[in-house]
């Protein structure tokens, strides 16, 4: 046990107590025995010494005076024997904000105990009790102003229990009894001060042995007074104990039952605290605070688990807009949201997307910004092996998120144990909102005192940015955090297994967050022409199958982050078709660079592929359709001249593919043949010029 100091605080002042310093009238067991109380007093009286009192002795402490008034020998003796006073004074600090209850004594002089009421507290008991009780007072009083309490013992953290032991321990200026040991203590305290909530009466009796108070423990012993109580306490409407147990007492009137008092409803309420809580808080408070809960560790690398929320950025922006006067008015309360998507690995903002307030649209664009960032920290579109969201829209958002991720977990609802993300919120808006002169403070629930100044704000909001200027805020600080966290994000990827490593092919990726014009088009021989946020795009395939389905309309689904490439979707949905856009060729040869030619060569090759597969496809005909055509029914037939035209004419390419050298013969005969067929063209032409000249004759002899 800690030895009593001589040093006590009081108002303000250092001042020792004068028993340390008297050897008559009893003095302390460590007094220095400087002098006699009575010489000593009559100095303070005097009014010629050097010596102040500042506090006569009575019931609420002995005499105290002033350390600085004291002569150097005394000083100097007490320094000696007690140590440094302003250490020693540390020591103190709970002794000058010790008071004596007056109300303590007079409700144990008035307490009655016994079978009949009949019996007294002896003085001894009623001294003790009151002097317990005005300690637990000031034990009260320290723990509510723990940070008053640390800052005057030097401390930034304190164990507040342990140093109200040694204090409580080392006051002595009045003989309590309170227990030694900090856990006892606290648990006297804890129930003295929970009493005291609903009144001093109450919070006196815990002081009381049980041995000297009728017991009000047993008045509720039935069942049915038990289940009635409980119901009472389990109401939705969170009644308070006096008027439950005013409630009660109604019907214990009418049935008998014994009386109760509000201590009694309180106690049975912490006793059954497990039972009452879902009816007087609902199933959440019970669920998050009451029942079991997982602990759980973060992902061992990055890509396995993304959780996402909104979050209502503690930064102001002013708007100016029209009332219904058609005057402007300008506001300054205005915050933005962000739905941020975290990967809480090492809790790294993957995606986020801002917005006047969290919408589904605003959750996807968030999520189409992780999925582009994680390409290019990691070269593809990987998606999460997890993701858990809460259950906002959970209806029209769940395609989307089983589209990203093979394991789409929603957290059970109203729980919100499963948001990691709030804590994050909670760390960003200290590291970097709070530094901003826009800073609108912490949540209004929250109960944090660290408010901004009010007063203040009012003064610079005509600073405050504009909602672009507050977006570029919020921007930068996504950038700063991604800056800080990004390498190890992207070095600890290594470590991600290869079967939790999936990729988001383009076409899905499209299908999933890409935008569409609204329109529909056909297919040209110039490709595919459209227009996105007015300027006017040609994309086209280099899969024949599109140019196969030409005769269908296309709907697209394009990213304005990248519009190198669009997906085609028919407009029956069957048909999709990655498009790139067209490359533009100059028209003169001297504008031509590097790729030109070797696009120009892509595009001819393509065309003489797609030619071929025709010729193929039509020799395969005739050859299918040759013996049929040799069918004697089919003779002077007109479909028979028609289709061996046809497959004459496209049969030729393909045959001359197949010449062998040894045919070369063949092919000096006939241009022999051709030479004649050349001549006897020409006598022909003779022929028919003579007949139109001599038809000319005969017009100008008729009309002569």
């Amino acid at each position: 046990m800690q030895k009593e100091s001589p040093f006590i605080h009081y108002q303000n002042k250092l001042c020792v107590k004068v028993r340390f310093l008297t050897s008559d009238r009893k003095p302390h067991a460590d007094s220095l025995h400087l002098i006699t109380y009575r010489a000593f007093k009559k100095r303070m009286d005097s009014g010629t010494c050097t010596e102040k009192q500042m506090r006569k002795g009575s019931f609420g402490g002995g005499s105290l005076v002033l350390y600085k008034s004291l002569s150097r020998e005394y000083k100097d003796a007490l320094t000696t024997q007690f140590g440094d006073p302003k250490e020693e004074i540390k020591k103190s600090w709970f002794a000058d904000h010790y008071v004596a209850d007056r109300d303590a004594f007079n409700f144990y002089v008035a307490h009655r105990y016994g079978e009949n009421q009949e019996k007294k507290l002896d003085l001894e008991k009623i001294e003790e009790y009151t002097y317990n009780s005005s300690v637990l007072n000031t034990v009260v009083k320290m723990k509510n102003n723990r940070k008053e309490y640390a800052k005057a013992h030097g401390f930034t953290k304190v164990d507040i229990w342990q140093s109200l032991s040694n204090d409580v321990n080392a006051f002595r200026e009045v003989p309590h009894t309170l227990p030694p040991s900090k856990d006892g203590l606290r648990r006297k305290a804890t129930a003295y001060a929970k009493a005291l909530f609903f009144s001093k009466s109450e919070a006196y009796k815990t002081v009381i042995s049980g041995k000297l108070q009728t017991a009000n423990a047993k008045k509720v012993v039935d069942k049915k007074q038990m289940a009635m109580l409980d119901e009472l306490l389990s109401k939705h409407t969170n009644l308070d104990n006096e008027f439950i147990a005013s409630v009660y007492n109604t019907i214990a009137d009418q049935l008998g039952w014994e009386r109760i008092t509000a201590m009694t409803v309180s106690n049975r309420k912490t006793k059954k605290s497990l039972v009452v809580t879902a009816g007087r808080k609902g199933v959440s408070e019970l669920r998050n605070n009451k029942l079991m809960q997982n602990k759980r560790k973060r992902p061992s690398s990055p890509m396995l688990y993304w959780t996402l929320d909104g979050w209502d950025v503690e930064l102001m922006y002013q708007k100016t807009d029209t009332n219904k006067k058609n005057h402007s008015v300008t506001s300054y309360h205005n915050r933005l949201t962000v739905v941020v998507v975290l990967d809480p690995h090492n809790n790294y903002p993957i995606g986020y997307a801002i917005g006047t307030h969290e919408t589904p649209d605003l959750i996807k664009q968030a999520l189409q910004n992780a999925m582009q960032h994680a390409r290019e920290l990691f070269g593809e579109f990987y998606m999460p092996y997890q993701v858990q969201s809460d259950r906002y829209a959970i209806k029209k958002l769940t395609p989307l998120y089983q589209a990203i991720t093979p394991h789409f977990t929603p957290a059970q609802a109203r729980n919100g144990k499963s948001k990691v993300i709030e804590p994050y919120f909670n760390s960003i808006n200290k590291k970097y909102c709070k530094l901003l002169n826009n800073w609108s403070g912490h949540n209004v629930d929250s109960g944090s005192k660290n408010q901004p100044n009010a007063e203040y704000l009012n003064k610079i909001k005509k600073q405050f940015p504009d909602q672009k200027g507050c977006e570029k805020q919020i921007v930068s600080i996504m950038n700063t955090e991604r800056s800080k966290k990004g390498k190890e994000y992207a070095n600890n990827w290594l470590n991600t297994k290869e079967e939790h490593k999936q990729i988001m092919n383009y076409e899905n990726y499209l299908l999933t967050f890409g935008s569409s014009t609204g329109d529909t088009n056909k297919l040209r021989g110039e490709g595919l022409v459209i227009k996105i946020h007015g300027q006017e795009r040609t994309y086209d395939s280099f899969d024949v199958n599109f140019r196969h389905n030409a005769h269908l309309d296309w709907s697209i689904q394009y990213d304005l982050n990248d519009l190198s490439q669009v997906l085609a979707v028919s407009s029956n949905g069957k048909e999709r078709f990655i498009l790139e856009q067209k490359y533009i060729q100059p028209m003169a040869l001297a504008d031509r660079i590097d790729g030109d030619t070797d696009q120009l060569k892509r595009v001819k090759d393509f065309n003489k592929t797609i030619e071929l597969e025709i010729v193929n496809e039509r020799s395969q005909n005739a050859e299918l359709l040759d013996p049929f055509l040799r069918n004697p029914e089919l003779d002077n037939t007109l479909a028979k001249l028609l289709l061996t035209d046809s497959i004459g004419q496209h049969k030729n390419p393909k045959s001359k593919q197949r010449l062998k050298p040894q045919e070369k013969a063949k092919k000096l005969n006939q241009r022999n043949a051709k030479k004649e067929q050349k001549q006897t063209a020409r006598t022909f032409m003779d022929e028919q010029n003579d007949y139109y000249n001599q038809k000319v004759n005969v017009n100008e002899y008729l009309d002569d």
